[in-house]
């Protein structure tokens, strides 16, 4: 397995306190520079304008373009290598002070899956993405299946297949990247997440000083938004619920 660090060059503080974060967990990192949306321009070729204004129901927020490139270069430079597994994380983010067997142990349990969600929101008593458990794998930790969108790209454990059908399938963005990466349907690749979240994020980090600054600022009127975006979301949550029992019923199966 490979970890990468996303960091922007401008957000030194951030790498300070990501270093002691791994560190502290003994896990060596490749740091990746991320895209730098103050760098980016529009029109750009790598991005749906009209489909993230219709479907995301917001204006442009040049900070997004950029994670979602970030996260893919990242995944073509793990696919440059030979490993197997790449752990990818961005700079906001604590791990629990078992990450590293959390991972292992969810690595040679029977569950099967491609990519797993390892972070959750800044706070640790709340669980996003209606998480269903699978199996234990360590302590209060479980191997489960979100029914519900999980936001946040903090921390995944991700395999070649799937780095290679996110490539391929979202190379140009019309939603923001941890949307997109959670329509597994869309992906054709199978993604489980890890509950409690193992890795939060840091509250100053996070909230406080982001980087992306996604804020309401940027949403169109309520007139504008939801006769797409509604819709859209409505038709995209029928569809998750379907594709997890399916899924749930197949792990049975499996097991």
């Amino acid at each position: 397995m490979i970890t990468y660090l996303i960091n922007l060059k401008r957000a030194n503080d951030r790498l300070v306190s990501a270093k002691e974060t791994f560190d502290k967990a003994g896990i060596i990192f490749n740091l990746e520079e991320a895209v730098d949306g103050k760098d980016l321009s529009l029109p750009h070729k790598n991005y749906s304008e009209l489909k993230y204004n219709l479907l995301h129901g917001k204006k442009t927020n040049l900070g997004e373009l950029g994670c979602h490139l970030s996260h893919l270069n990242v995944l073509k430079k793990f696919l440059s290598t030979k490993e197997d597994w790449a752990l990818v994380c961005e700079d906001d983010i604590e791990f629990n002070e078992d990450i590293v067997e959390i991972i292992n142990d969810a690595l040679r349990s029977e569950i099967s899956f491609d990519l797993l969600r390892l972070s959750g929101g800044s706070n640790k008593t709340k669980e996003i993405g209606l998480p269903l458990k699978l199996k234990k794998i360590r302590n209060d930790f479980f191997l489960s299946l979100n029914f519900g969108f999980k936001s946040g790209t903090g921390c995944y454990l991700i395999n070649r297949l799937a780095a290679k059908n996110i490539i391929k399938k979202i190379n140009k963005m019309s939603l923001p990247i941890d949307h997109a990466l959670d329509r597994d349907w869309i992906l054709n690749l199978r993604s489980l997440s890890v509950s409690p979240a193992p890795v939060y994020l840091k509250e100053e980090l996070h909230l406080e000083n982001s980087y992306i600054q996604a804020k309401s600022e940027f949403k169109f009127p309520f007139y504008k938004r939801y006769w797409i975006m509604v819709p859209y979301r409505l038709i995209n949550e029928l569809i998750r619920l379907i594709y997890k029992l399916v899924l749930f019923i197949k792990i049975k199966i499996e097991s």
